[in-house]
């Protein structure tokens, strides 16, 4: 305990230190792997976000970031299609043990040698990533940085995705313009193609899902049956075009049955199996098929299971609940209680966290490059709690229902980073 309480504030202590913006985010993501074994990004070349600029540049859009390094330029000579299909909460090391253990066999192990494995972008969680995968921004661009976000000029903690705040109430009334508000920038809408999304039951029909690009189509399912016509569909309506697909319930399972549940693991052998008839279905149709996840999940045991508003003291440092995810919490403290604070911290939460500063973390790059959103730095906590191992964090809200779920994600682990990528030319 001694020492990740040193860990814990070695950077509070040296925060102060005068050196180069690249020195400092290099001393920040060096105490950050030794303190919690943490894993980045890559965004020079291999993350979601350069993902996304390799499939715009592809049919003649522009983005500011590198393409990514795996996906030669020849993958997509002579493809009139591109589909991205995205497996929420597939993380790559979830799929590796998966098909360690037999599974895959109608997809994801029939092509091994087309499993890359990329990383997500930081936040690791549905909210930050699904907004890169539908913009091509990075999550310091876009600025939605977690499923529970810090909302300043709205006086609230709110998730924009569902739109709801904290206690379950509307995020704003019905003439509320998300779009408007949100200010998301779009890569993706550069390409002058075709731009459909196919989603699962109304999600695609949102206003969240339509406050970034705008889609020249929308599909919905409510199967992997009904995501495969709906894919193979606009494959063979023939001319250029690009589809984003996203399928959620194998994330929906991780978080109520565990990642290792048995309906978990039976839904993922669901899924290899429809993404194998899928394969089939676009074969000559002169598609790019890329299978990939917006982050993967870590199980969370009862006894790491932290309830925040129940650690003595905490609540009375704050200047609001705080916001962002199970594996990664913003915390807005108020100013004559931060010293009180970092106490707080040290003595209940040093075993299951590393403490950084909302400063040190967006000098670490942890957020992407780019130009900042201009909410960027009122959505980041004045310190941030980064869950170390197996440990998630929750907030309740008074006379509501405590729920903590037993997948969580959010956070830097090597289990939540890392996710697969298979490129198929059908």
């Amino acid at each position: 305990m001694v020492a990740r309480r040193l860990s814990l504030f070695y950077r509070l202590n040296v925060r102060s230190a005068v050196d180069s913006s690249a020195d400092r985010s290099a001393r920040i993501l060096e105490h950050l792997r030794t303190a919690g074994g943490f894993h980045f990004p890559d965004y020079r070349g291999g993350s979601l976000v350069n993902l996304l600029s390799s499939i715009i540049r592809a049919f003649g859009g522009t983005s500011p970031h590198p393409g990514l390094r795996a996906l030669d330029e020849a993958v997509f000579k002579g493809i009139s299609r591109i589909v991205y299909l995205v497996l929420d909460g597939v993380g790559y090391k979830q799929l590796d043990r998966f098909m360690a253990a037999g599974g895959g066999e109608h997809f994801f192990a029939r092509h091994p040698g087309l499993g890359l494995r990329i990383t997500t972008v930081f936040p690791s969680t549905t909210a930050a990533a699904v907004t890169t995968l539908s913009t091509g921004a990075a999550p310091a661009e876009h600025g939605v940085l977690s499923w529970h976000l810090h909302l300043h000029d709205l006086g609230l903690v709110g998730a924009v995705l569902p739109g709801r705040t904290l206690t379950g109430t509307r995020l704003a009334g019905k003439d509320f313009n998300l779009r408007r508000y949100l200010g998301l920038p779009s890569y993706l809408s550069s390409v002058r193609r075709h731009k459909r999304l196919l989603s699962f039951g109304a999600l695609g029909r949102s206003a969240y899902s339509n406050a970034g690009t705008r889609w020249n189509g929308y599909g919905a399912f409510q199967t992997l049956a009904g995501m495969e016509r709906q894919t193979v569909s606009f494959a063979r309506e023939g001319g250029r075009g690009v589809a984003y697909v996203y399928w959620p319930l194998y994330d929906s399972l991780c978080h109520r049955e565990g990642v290792e549940a048995r309906k978990t693991r039976l839904h993922l052998a669901e899924i290899d199996k429809s993404l194998g008839r899928l394969a089939r279905g676009l074969a000559g149709t002169e598609t790019l098929l890329l299978v990939t996840a917006d982050h993967g999940v870590v199980d969370a045991p009862p006894p790491k299971r932290i309830e925040l508003t129940a650690v003595p003291g905490l609540l009375d440092c704050l200047a609001l609940l705080p916001a962002g995810d199970a594996r990664q919490v913003s915390c807005f403290v108020r100013p004559a209680r931060e010293a009180r604070f970092r106490e707080v911290v040290a003595r209940h939460l040093a075993e299951a966290c590393v403490c950084i500063t909302g400063e040190e973390l967006l000098e670490s790059g942890l957020l992407g490059p780019g130009d900042p959103h201009p909410s960027l730095r009122n959505r980041v906590g004045d310190y941030v709690l980064l869950a170390r191992d197996d440990y998630a964090f929750r907030v309740t809200p008074p006379l509501t229902k405590a729920r903590i779920h037993k997948g969580n994600h959010g956070g830097l682990s090597s289990d939540e980073i890392y996710v697969p990528l298979y490129a198929l030319r059908l």
